[in-house]
C-alpha cells in the first residue's frame, strides 16, 4: 500500500515513528470491512482510500504532538512523545554534571527544580523532572529515599 508507505515516511526525516506494522494489518482490515459494508465480496481501491482517510484522522487526533504539531506514534504507545523523552534525557545529563559539582548528597526534588529554573532560565515540569530522576535512578547515579527527595550516591 503506497498509503502505508507515506505515512512511514512522514516521520523518517524526524526519526519518529509515525506508522506500524499494526497500522498496515488495520489498513488491511479497514479496508475489507468497507467492501463489505458495501455487500461488495472484493476490496475496491475506493475501500482502501476510506480505510486510510479513517486511519489518518484517527492518528491526527491520538498522536499529534501538541508541541511540534507532528504525528508521533510514542504517545500512542508510550504516553510521551519523542521529544519529551530526548528533554528528559537532556535535563538528566544537565543534572548528572551539577550532582557531580555539589556537596550535599540528600535533595528535596523542588530544591532541584528551583536550581534548573535559576542555572538555566527554564521552567521544569513536574513530571519532566520525575522522568529524567528516574532514568538517573535506573543508571544507578540517585536514589528516592522518600516521594520527593533523592540521595546522590
Amino acid at each position: 500500500m503506497n498509503a502505508y508507505v507515506d505515512m512511514r515516511r512522514l516521520g523518517a526525516s524526524k526519526r519518529v515513528i509515525t506508522a506500524t506494522p499494526r497500522q498496515l494489518e488495520s489498513l488491511i482490515r479497514l479496508s475489507e470491512a468497507h467492501a463489505r459494508m458495501r455487500l461488495s465480496p472484493a476490496v475496491e481501491s475506493s475501500d482502501v482510500q476510506e480505510a486510510v482517510r479513517l486511519m489518518k484522522v484517527a492518528t491526527q487526533s491520538a498522536a499529534t504532538d501538541p508541541t511540534t504539531g507532528t504525528i508521533d506514534m510514542d504517545l500512542i504507545t508510550t504516553g510521551r512523545s519523542a521529544q519529551q523523552r530526548t528533554m528528559a534525557q537532556h535535563l538528566a545529563a544537565v543534572m548528572l554534571e551539577k550532582f557531580r559539582h555539589m556537596s550535599k548528597q540528600t535533595l528535596p526534588i523542588a530544591e532541584i527544580q528551583k536550581g534548573i529554573a535559576t542555572d538555566t532560565g527554564m521552567e521544569v515540569g513536574a513530571g519532566e523532572l520525575r522522568e529524567a530522576l528516574q532514568s538517573l535512578e535506573r543508571d544507578g547515579y540517585v536514589r528516592f529515599t522518600r516521594s520527593n527527595v533523592i540521595h546522590i550516591v
